[in-house]
């Protein structure tokens, strides 16, 4: 059987190491640059891993499976890719994803600590907390090195004997017959399967899921303190509708915030578009973050010292687009991760390689496609997007 694995980042990664350990089967995986370059939709220096879930209950075999996936990953590639700080999920007591985490936490055999305000003001005191509000130390959280698990992973399954294609960006998918045919700069082959999972650029290659998967281009800003050389802050992630998330470097003396998908860019060709944000691009962009620096924060620099833009790919339920092609059930589409996939995409991997070989999963995802719509495509050419009140319960996470 020959496999083409179309996208190397978090997910591509994960796919093309599953599929190159099954006997009888020839990989090939195509990327657009290279495996863990800087403009793909997995850079940014670090990603958080937690254990329990915010929005859907559904999803919790899913993380359980991919805690497992996780140190079977490290251990096989004798290397660390999550430095174990623990993870801070904190917020009002009774937000909608506070309580989801809540019944997370009694659902999932994972150590967490409930932290009430007097609580979370004498263990992190240089963070500020409402009166109102509930902290969940998850113990064994941590924080991944993205770029260096895309190519430690694509580096086993060349060890395994997959074909990578780097700066061979799919051109064109031909899926008139059983036979996939996909056109790059390695010329047009011929397999017997293929997975798509290229994030943003996705839809650009199967159209018809436009109206189902929309792109975004986040921003990640990095600060520094005013004073202070220390930081000593958690990794974080504060629960709507007050979304935000914050991550110090490996040297905690800079911290990386991030907002959901609310307050994402629209983008229009993710080929073209620009990934510099100047003049009052980059005022507004940076006015979204004030609030933290006001209200959490205050010790941060006025301005961050590094600014980053990154393409995501999210769906409507905000919950992953892992689904056969319309035309060909030997084309599995995988996108849409909504911003949470890195933390399961070990998981991801052993499901897209299942699919590919027995057509079905271990872990059950029916859920993803049965999932309620959040968010309706207003006009699928501008990627222009209307916002319900339940949009508020379940942003981006990353």
């Amino acid at each position: 059987m020959r496999v083409a694995v179309v996208g190397l980042g978090a997910i591509g990664a994960q796919v093309l190491w599953q599929l190159s350990r099954v006997d009888g089967v020839e990989v090939h995986g195509f990327d657009k640059e290279y495996p863990g370059h800087q403009a793909a939709g997995v850079g940014g220096e670090s990603r958080l891993f937690w254990n329990l879930e915010l929005a859907e209950p559904a999803y919790t075999p899913l993380i359980e499976r991919a805690a497992v996936a996780w140190r079977e990953l490290e251990a096989l590639s004798g290397q660390v890719l999550r430095d174990p700080t623990g993870v801070l999920i904190y917020g009002g007591e009774q937000d909608a994803q506070m309580q989801c985490a809540l019944n997370s936490a009694k659902a999932l055999d994972v150590p967490v600590e409930p932290l009430e305000t007097p609580a979370l003001r004498r263990r992190f005191p240089r963070m500020a907390f409402d009166d109102r509000s509930l902290g969940l130390w998850d113990i064994n959280g941590a924080v991944i090195r993205p770029e260096r698990t895309v190519e430690v992973t694509v580096a086993l399954a060349r060890r395994h004997g997959a074909i990578v294609h780097e700066f061979s960006p799919v051109k064109a998918l031909d899926v008139t017959s059983s036979k996939v045919s996909l056109l790059s700069s390695s010329g047009r082959q011929a397999f017997d399967r293929v997975v798509i999972c290229c994030g943003g650029w996705t839809p650009k290659l199967v159209p018809h899921i436009q109206q189902d998967v929309v792109t975004r281009r986040l921003t990640s800003l990095w600060f520094h303190a005013r004073q202070e050389d220390f930081i000593d802050v958690p990794p974080f992630l504060r629960t709507a509708p007050q979304y935000c998330y914050g991550i110090p470097s490996h040297d905690r003396r800079s911290v990386k915030l991030g907002l959901g998908f609310n307050d994402h860019y629209v983008t229009g060709d993710t080929d073209t578009l620009s990934r510099q944000l100047e003049g009052a691009d980059l005022e507004a962009e940076l006015g979204k973050f004030e609030w933290i620096r006001e209200r959490m924060l205050p010790w941060l620099s006025r301005r961050p010292y590094r600014v980053e833009t990154y393409v995501e790919s999210y769906t409507r339920s905000m919950l992953e687009y892992i689904r056969p092609h319309v035309d060909n059930p030997n084309v599995i589409v995988m996108t849409g991760f909504s911003g949470h996939g890195f933390r399961v995409s070990p998981a991801i991997g052993e499901i897209g390689c299942q699919l590919v070989i027995d057509r079905k999963t271990s872990v059950d995802i029916g859920f993803m496609e049965r999932a309620s719509p959040v968010f309706s495509i207003l006009d699928p050419k501008q990627g222009t997007t209307t916002h319900n009140s339940v949009m508020a319960s379940t942003p981006s996470l990353t």
